[in-house]
């Protein structure tokens, strides 16, 4: 199988990492300085180094590979505008937070486009270097297009793949639990165990969730709290993707993550937005 990845996250070095234990992969890389570290030095994962051919544009593209997206939503609108005039008939799948990309991507002329959530514990330590623990684990579902296109993916041996039917309601429930965690993990640069074992980040956590009840009451049966509270205490020590991200000095996603909550949102939030505006100040600075 052939793979372009567009992105240059810990989300994107970890799919290049392991897919090219699949078959050939190529970065697209728009930061220069990156780009010729990973060239330079390779992709590092512990004592392994791979060779992964890494470019700045989209002409090396093969027109057979999967293109993965991963890159945040304000890097998005031009990604798209290149992808309809450079590659206009490869498969897409978009990987990213929250649901901000869903009508950008039915509006584009691609016939297969899938989305998929990423749930692993990646850190990218530099430029060309990863480290994680877990296996990750990749929802896969179809946007548009024929599941059979996507069939191939669901056999990567490096990372549990599992089909969904109705991804856009594996995205909303997954969008309502990472809202919880991200930005408070985030704000305060604390792991996700410690939402629950710190009285005063959990006091945040549990007026949050209060809020988001009244905004989107199907949060009790979709993520009740309960259930998120003990998905953060299985996995004390590790980090959220948003402050992942953080961490190394890349942008956060704030808006990929957030915005969507807000706009859809028909109650006004204002602890949420309060969080919202002080990531995006962080963000900026």
């Amino acid at each position: 199988m052939k793979f372009a990845i567009i992105g240059g996250n810990a989300q994107a070095l970890l799919l290049a990492h392991l897919l090219k234990k699949e078959g050939d992969v190529q970065l697209i890389i728009t930061n220069e300085e990156q780009a010729a570290e990973l060239n330079a030095h390779g992709l590092v994962y512990g004592t392994e180094q791979q060779q992964i051919a890494v470019y700045n544009d989209f002409e090396q593209v093969d027109p057979d590979a999967y293109i993965f997206i991963t890159v945040h939503s304000d890097e998005l609108p031009p990604i798209l505008r290149l992808l309809k005039i450079r590659r206009p008939s490869n498969p897409l799948v978009f990987v990213q937070q929250g649901m901000l990309y869903i009508e950008k991507a039915r509006l584009l002329a691609h016939r297969q486009i899938a989305a998929a959530t990423l749930d692993c514990d990646a850190v990218k330590i530099n430029a060309h270097e990863i480290n994680y623990s877990k296996k990750p684990q990749l929802s896969l579902g179809l946007i548009k297009g024929e599941p059979a296109q996507f069939e191939a993916l669901t056999n990567v041996g490096h990372m549990a793949v599992q089909w969904t039917e109705d991804i856009e309601s594996r995205l909303f429930e997954q969008l309502l639990r990472d809202s919880l965690i991200n930005p408070l993990t985030a704000l305060m640069k604390i792991e996700k165990g410690r939402l629950i074992t710190d009285p005063n980040a959990y006091e945040l956590f549990r007026n949050l969730y209060n809020e988001l009840y009244l905004a989107f009451p199907e949060i009790e049966s979709l993520q009740p709290i309960e259930r998120v509270a003990a998905y953060c205490a299985s996995r004390p020590e590790e980090i959220s993707s948003m402050l992942a991200d953080r961490m190394a000095g890349d942008p956060m996603d704030v808006d990929g993550l957030m915005l969507y909550i807000l706009q859809v949102s028909k109650l006004d939030l204002p602890l949420f937005k309060a969080f919202y505006h002080l990531l995006k100040t962080v963000e900026e600075n």
